[in-house]
């Protein structure tokens, strides 16, 4: 087990625990994890992992929750849909290793249960269109020459940005493209979200 010094505080040992437990998700899928495994990779017993998370999915659940709510931190400044878009693409791609983890941790059920929706989704779907964030009518068949609903707009944007963001190498690779084109693409892949929202979104 890995030594961290003789005495941490609570709150130091919480972040070391989470740390921990992002890294060894970013390396494997959520079953393969034990609290033990946390545990050791943070230099902590693994009751220290029950005391301050009680459970598995707790901690699984917190993880996310942490990864998410530092998404939402990301793309808060401004109120321009495409830039926002734009900022969460960057923030995944340049923090690929924790967006990793929350990627394996979500596809857990049990996790899913507690974050049903990913905290910074709200935040783009109200800059696409406010009056969609309480919407639960049911999306209606896309008519041509007319918007599509933005909620469907911005889960599409965020398929999009999001798994541009996870895969960039493999995408740049498989296009041709070379590493030090990383920029100039991002910068073709916004003009490209920036086209699809000005084409469906709705008029303010």
């Amino acid at each position: 087990m890995a030594t961290r010094g003789p005495y941490r505080k609570g709150e130091v040992v919480r972040e070391e625990i989470l740390q921990a437990a992002d890294e060894l998700l970013s390396e494997r899928l959520p079953a393969e994890v034990s609290v033990r495994d946390v545990a050791e990779r943070a230099g902590v017993q693994h009751s220290v992992v029950h005391r301050h998370f009680e459970t598995k999915d707790r901690l699984l659940a917190e993880v996310v929750k942490r990864t998410a709510e530092r998404y939402a931190d990301a793309i808060a400044e401004g109120d321009d849909p495409a830039a926002g878009f734009v900022a969460g693409m960057t923030y995944m791609a340049d923090h690929r290793a924790a967006f990793s983890a929350l990627a394996r941790t979500v596809a857990s059920a049990s996790v899913r249960d507690d974050i049903d929706r990913f905290p910074g989704f709200e935040t783009h779907l109200r800059r696409l269109a406010p009056d969609a964030v309480d919407d639960t009518s049911p999306v209606p068949d896309p008519a041509p020459g007319e918007p599509v609903d933005p909620r469907a707009l911005g889960a599409a944007l965020m398929a999009l940005t999001s798994g541009w963001a996870f895969l960039e190498d493999w995408w740049l690779a498989s296009a041709g493209l070379r590493p030090s084109d990383r920029e100039a693409v991002r910068a073709q892949v916004a003009v490209i979200i920036q086209q699809l929202i000005d084409h469906h979104a709705p008029p303010p």
